[in-house]
């Protein structure tokens, strides 16, 4: 698949995160006020920001799919990131009203048992996220599109909240009212956490931070070239779903300017194969080394 279709592929995971959101906050806020449950109104508030960032990633995606211009001769690839930083800090804005409203719920002396249908819907929904996290964990490998797999990770991340919270609820159930307002409130702080983690991973992405690991496999993949002697230089950037990479390779000395230009040509594509998006290669005579 090209680049677009790729972008396009991993808007449908998005959409449905996005539907799967909207329909378990509403429930859950319902319920939660029904049945006085702090804990899933807490898991609800979780769900709402997951939609702020469903809508976030879908936006960035379709921003990214958008051709280079002349303001942007590189494309709109960032987008993605930038929007995914500013939902960093509307998670983070969450998940400390969450704990400014536990906190003294804790010291109160009314605490009450949520009703049992509380259980049902923590569990449901747990069971739910996992459907989704499979889901979007598949198209993310099949696209390569890093806002989407860390989408998939927050799936995965509520589903567990919620399968947590429906344990802690059924602890309630034996006498202990209390944990429901103590969960709420470690809820509030895994909602600031996510927001955190997310804020680090698009500040990493933003100031050109590459994964060094994954560097030193693209220098692997480029010494696979027969007639590449050394790899000189070799440096990273993640743009969105796509990976910019520029290398200095080392050829030997002796050979004319359109052979070095054939093995930089084969270097590309060989890079291109293995999913990189752009390529730009420089070759260097080992006489020089």
């Amino acid at each position: 698949m090209t680049q677009s279709e790729n972008l396009k592929t991993a808007q449908k995971g998005a959409y449905l995160s996005l539907i799967v959101y909207i329909v378990l906050s509403i429930a859950k806020f319902i319920i939660g006020s029904m049945y006085d449950s702090a804990a899933v109104r807490a898991d609800s508030l979780n769900n709402m920001t997951d939609i702020v960032v469903s809508l976030a990633v879908i936006i960035g995606l379709k921003i990214s799919i958008k051709p280079a211009d002349k303001n942007h001769p590189y494309g709109h690839l960032k987008s993605e990131n930038i929007s995914t930083l500013l939902v960093s800090f509307i998670i983070m804005f969450v998940g400390i009203q969450v704990v400014i409203e536990s906190v003294p719920e804790i010291f109160s002396k009314d605490h009450h048992a949520p009703n049992v249908i509380t259980i049902y819907v923590s569990v449901i929904s747990g069971i739910i996220m996992l459907i989704v996290f499979y889901i979007n964990q598949k198209l993310a490998r099949r696209t390569n599109s890093s806002s989407l797999n860390s989408a998939a990770k927050d799936n995965l991340s509520d589903a567990l909240v919620s399968i947590g919270t429906a344990v802690g609820l059924i602890f309630t159930q034996f006498g202990l009212p209390i944990l429901d307002t103590v969960l709420a409130t470690i809820l509030g702080l895994l909602i600031i956490y996510t927001g955190f983690r997310i804020f680090k991973e698009s500040i990493f992405t933003l100031s050109d931070g590459f994964n060094e690991q994954e560097l030193e496999a693209y220098k692997n993949y480029v010494l696979e070239i027969e007639d590449v002697i050394d790899v000189q230089n070799i440096k990273g950037r993640y743009h969105g779903s796509s990976i910019f990479v520029d290398v200095t390779i080392v050829v030997e000395s002796d050979l004319s300017l359109e052979d070095a230009h054939n093995i930089c040509d084969k270097v590309e594509q060989h890079m291109h194969e293995k999913g990189i998006s752009s390529v730009y290669v420089h070759p260097e005579p080992a006489s020089i080394q």
